[in-house]
C-alpha cells in the first residue's frame, strides 16, 4: 500500500520526498541534538539527506515500511518525520519519530504519532505495535505513554553505523487494550 496522507488538527503527514532534502537537512537531520538518541547520525551535508530520502521514496509502495514528513498547517514548514516499519523478529510494526528542536514540547509529536497509530490499527489492521526510546530521553517515553503504549522491559539498541549504543525502554501498543 502506498504511504497515505494523514491529517491532524495542526499537521499534514505526507510521504517524504527527495525534494524535501533542503528543508529536512536544515530543520533536523543536521542537528546533533535531534540525532542524539536516533539510530542515524547527524547528516554532515544535504547530500546525505538526499540519498536517505531517495531510499525512502523507493519504498513508498512497501507493505512493510511507511514514512511521513510532518507539515505544519499554519506555515507549511516541514518540522519532523516518523515511520512505522515491520520487524520480522518482533512480529509487529515498530514506530520511530523525530522533530526539529524548535518544535519540542508543543504536542506535535503526540499528535502525529496518534494519527500514525490510528492508521496502523484501522487501515493496516494491526493489533500490536512496538517502540523504544533511549533511557536518557524520557520525553520520548512520555509521547508513547500518552498515545497508549505501555512499558514492557528494558533493552538496548545501536546506531546504524555502530558508533552509538543506548540502554533503552521498550514499549508495546495493544489495540484491544486501548
Amino acid at each position: 500500500m502506498k504511504t497515505p496522507i494523514l491529517e491532524t488538527e495542526r499537521l499534514i503527514l505526507r510521504p517524504l520526498a527527495v525534494t524535501d532534502a533542503e528543508a529536512v537537512y536544515n530543520n533536523w537531520t543536521s542537528d546533533p541534538e535531534v540525532a542524539k538518541f536516533m539510530t542515524w547520525s547527524t547528516h554532515p551535508n544535504v547530500e546525505v539527506t538526499r540519498v536517505w530520502l531517495a531510499d525512502v521514496e523507493k519504498n513508498a509502495d512497501s507493505e512493510t515500511s511507511y514514512d511521513w514528513v510532518f507539515v505544519r498547517k499554519s506555515d507549511r514548514k516541514l518540522i519532523g518525520s516518523a515511520g512505522i516499519y515491520f520487524k520480522e523478529d518482533a512480529g509487529c510494526f515498530t514506530l520511530g519519530y523525530n522533530l526539529m528542536k524548535e518544535c519540542w514540547r508543543q504536542g506535535y509529536t503526540s499528535e502525529a504519532v496518534a494519527a500514525i497509530v490510528d492508521f496502523a490499527v484501522h487501515t493496516l489492521k494491526q493489533t500490536r505495535l512496538c517502540a523504544n526510546h533511549a533511557k536518557d530521553n524520557p520525553n520520548s517515553g512520555k509521547v508513547m505513554e500518552k498515545i497508549g503504549f505501555h512499558y514492557v522491559q528494558d533493552g538496548h539498541y545501536d546506531s546504524i553505523d555502530g558508533t552509538k549504543h543506548f540502554e533503552s525502554r521498550e514499549y508495546i501498543y495493544e489495540a484491544d487494550a486501548n
